[in-house]
């Protein structure tokens, strides 16, 4: 089973501590720190799950749609510190898989993803900490 979990940066003491806690729960990790690193870290490899901080870049629906399209089997996951992203509102409803509050909670996180990685390839329903998508 690919138990690989890629994070784009949100910020050094945050991804470490995110990190420490996935491996702790024996998940691979990769720490990146930009767009490109990201495009180029998940050509030809299978990952379990992509945790992207929501406030770090600025993401748009047609970034969040391309990275879906490029990547029909990953699991997406976004962490906010904002309640709300209006002008996201298509990706997460359509390319985001699960969203999640900053400082996430890790046993939300750890379910989510051992539900994922037990239903690999088959379609989970989405998970949102806000009511802001319907």
């Amino acid at each position: 089973m690919r138990k690989t979990v890629v994070i784009l940066d949100m910020g050094e003491e945050h991804t470490n501590r995110l990190c420490s806690a996935l491996e702790k729960e024996r998940y691979q990790t990769v720490k990146l720190s930009s767009l490109s690193a990201l495009q180029e870290s998940l050509k030809g490899k299978l990952c379990l799950a992509l945790i992207i901080d929501l406030d770090f870049l600025a993401w748009d629906n047609r970034s969040l749609r391309e990275l879906r399209e490029e990547n029909h089997g990953l699991c997406i996951i976004g962490l906010s510190s904002r309640p709300f992203h209006p002008e996201l509102k298509e990706a997460l409803s359509s390319y985001i898989d699960a969203c999640f509050s900053k400082p996430v909670e890790m046993d939300h996180l750890l379910y989510w993803l051992r539900g994922v990685g037990q239903n690999s390839g088959q379609l989970l329903p989405k998970t949102f900490e806000s009511n802001e998508v319907a």
